[in-house]
């Protein structure tokens, strides 16, 4: 993966912002995903795309793999769709949090963990939880795959270690290529399906029957600022 240019940055409050919704310069108030390191925002110009850069000068070489990683979990987290098929359809997500501690109870930190209902009707009978894994630098190791699968919680990893960020809705295409998943585990532990006749087989194969699947769009109404300056 090339290191280009950081076109989103941390705020104050941690949450990620493009470079487009900021001050200019060091009032912009942000830091590098990566090594945390103030940044300064370069967005005043015509010519040049719009950035942060390092204040000291030099960059860390992480911080921008570090923001597509968060920006992927963000974007999971606002379509609430996870990148998985479930019976021909995306599994849709009716909770979702983002690197939680599951230490104590299964020994993983996952990058996404949510829930999907299971529906009777207009009735929510159950909940299934899902794991997400975002490949950028790391894949799953196989201690941590083989604890997924033990515990039977559903779980995707999605490879975009050699994607290059041009948009944001660019990346919402590339999370939900399934060219781009890798099935951890696509078997539902009993202890999570509701005692109700409704036919639950497991998880579809996600490389199945890919043409009749439509990539969910982003459909934010503030779209402003997710957009390439060209140089």
């Amino acid at each position: 993966m090339n290191n280009t240019l950081l076109a989103y940055a941390l705020n104050a409050e941690n949450k990620l912002v493009h470079i487009d919704s900021v001050k200019n310069g060091l009032e912009c108030g942000c830091m590098c995903p990566g090594c945390i390191e103030p940044l300064v925002a370069k967005n005043d110009g015509k010519i040049r795309e719009h950035h942060f850069a390092h204040v000291s000068g030099n960059d860390c070489g992480t911080g921008y793999q570090k923001m597509i990683h968060l920006l992927a979990k963000d974007i999971i987290e606002e379509m609430k769709i996870f990148p998985l098929f479930l019976n021909g359809k995306y599994l849709s997500a009716c909770e979702i949090y983002k690197e939680v501690s599951l230490v104590k109870e299964l020994g993983i930190i996952p990058d996404i963990l949510g829930f999907t209902p299971i529906t009777d009707g207009p009735n929510i009978v159950g909940k299934i939880p899902v794991i997400v894994e975002i490949y950028v630098t790391h894949k799953v190791d196989e201690e941590k795959a083989a604890i997924i699968k033990k515990q039977g919680i559903p779980a995707v990893e999605v490879d975009l270690s050699q994607v290059e960020f041009t948009t944001k809705e660019a990346l919402v295409n590339e999370i939900y290529n399934s060219k781009n998943w890798k099935l951890i585990n696509g078997n539902i532990g009993r202890q999570y399906l509701p005692r109700i006749s409704i036919p639950i087989s497991g998880l579809v194969n996600a490389y199945r029957s890919l043409g009749s699947h439509t990539t969910p769009r982003y459909s934010s109404h503030s779209k402003r600022g997710y957009y390439r300056r060209r140089k």
